[in-house]
């Protein structure tokens, strides 16, 4: 739920090194817009320990930093369960099955997190649309794929190695994180067919930020609650969420401390801190994300709890697919194939 380019980053570093004499400080390395400025207020005052924030744009651009360097400049690191169960086992991160305030959270996020992570949100990947401009939102995937004349060429999708495909994908019924070669290799035309449709590849809460034609964008392949963060960058409830027909592909966003840390301590703390269930509560309502903290739901208001958009019915939990580790030869083909349409859709835009 989201942007740093490599060359931001590398200037994050550099002020991160100069700051050797100020007052000590956790670096956080998260999705934007994913942390309430009153909860990190907070716990700034309580332990006067500043919170430097870094931003990243999706799960893959994380991934490709870290496999570059594992000793990056960052305390703390908010990324997907799979990433976090891979880079606990190489010793990227430490343990944190011991983490006290573990206990709140529902055992089926705990267990897709690991011991090398604690699960921060989670939510379903569906489609945000511009209220003004779309009267029927898309009811099925293929819907999506298959828009309207005036809605084509106004589509946002996300580049990376499983949401790229989970459209197309389950249009044809088939799951997004198959790995028979045959059927990517089946999909690929019509990758290319959908992609002339598509405005931007880039994450809609980035492109809205970084484009003077945000107006272009009327729908987008997107997270469940960033129809809130979009609405707060507008000042207006522009933006809603849809979420299609059939299996729900469920996304969980862990916490983990760096094992190259110097300051594990004080990022142990704040991972109790942010796990009160007082403190989830807050950061819940004011992210507009679903927590996985059982205590913290108790103390939320209905009007939250009610959000479908958020909480999807029950039998669409029991069915629905927490994303999951893929193999690296089929991570190698998805990423050939990525690559292919966005050389292609660059040269048309």
């Amino acid at each position: 739920m989201r942007y740093l380019t490599f060359i931001s980053i590398f200037f994050t570093f550099n002020a991160i090194q100069a700051w050797g004499n100020s007052p000590p400080s956790l670096n956080i390395y998260m999705w934007e817009d994913t942390l309430s400025p009153s909860v990190a207020n907070e716990w700034e005052k309580r332990t006067k320990t500043s919170l430097q924030l870094s931003h990243f744009d999706n799960d893959d651009e994380r991934s490709l930093l870290m496999n570059r360097n594992t000793q990056l400049p960052f305390d703390i690191v908010v990324l997907d369960n799979v990433s976090a169960n891979i880079y606990g086992r190489l010793g990227s991160f430490i343990d944190l099955s011991q983490i006290k305030n573990r206990k709140h959270n529902a055992d089926k996020w705990n267990q897709a997190c690991g011991d090398y992570a604690i699960p921060y949100f989670w939510g379903t990947v569906g489609i945000v649309y511009r209220k003004d401009f779309i009267q029927k939102p898309p009811t099925t995937w293929q819907e999506f794929v298959s828009p309207p004349d005036d809605v084509a060429g106004r589509i946002g999708m996300i580049n990376d190695s499983i949401e790229t495909f989970l459209p197309l994908f389950y249009s044809k019924d088939i799951s997004p994180i198959s790995e028979d070669p045959s059927l990517i290799a089946q999909t690929y035309p019509d990758l290319l067919s959908f992609s002339e449709k598509v405005l931007t590849f880039e994450y809609a809460l980035s492109y809205v930020r970084s484009h003077d034609s945000s107006e272009n964008l009327w729908m987008a392949l997107a997270y469940s609650g960033d129809q809130y963060s979009l609405n707060r960058y507008y000042g207006s409830e522009k933006w809603a969420y849809t979420l299609p027909d059939g299996e729900a592909f469920l996304w969980v966003d862990c916490l983990a401390i760096s094992s190259h840390s110097s300051n594990i301590a004080a990022a142990t703390d704040f991972i109790e801190y942010i796990s009160d269930p007082k403190v989830a509560a807050k950061n819940a309502i004011d992210v507009k994300s679903a927590t996985p903290n059982l205590s913290a739901l108790k103390l939320l208001p209905k009007t939250y709890l009610d959000d479908a958009s958020l909480f999807p019915a029950p039998s669409v939990m029991e069915n629905g697919q927490i994303d999951t580790e893929l193999s690296a030869t089929s991570i190698s083909l998805r990423a050939k194939v990525i690559n292919s349409i966005l050389k292609r859709h660059e040269a048309q835009h």
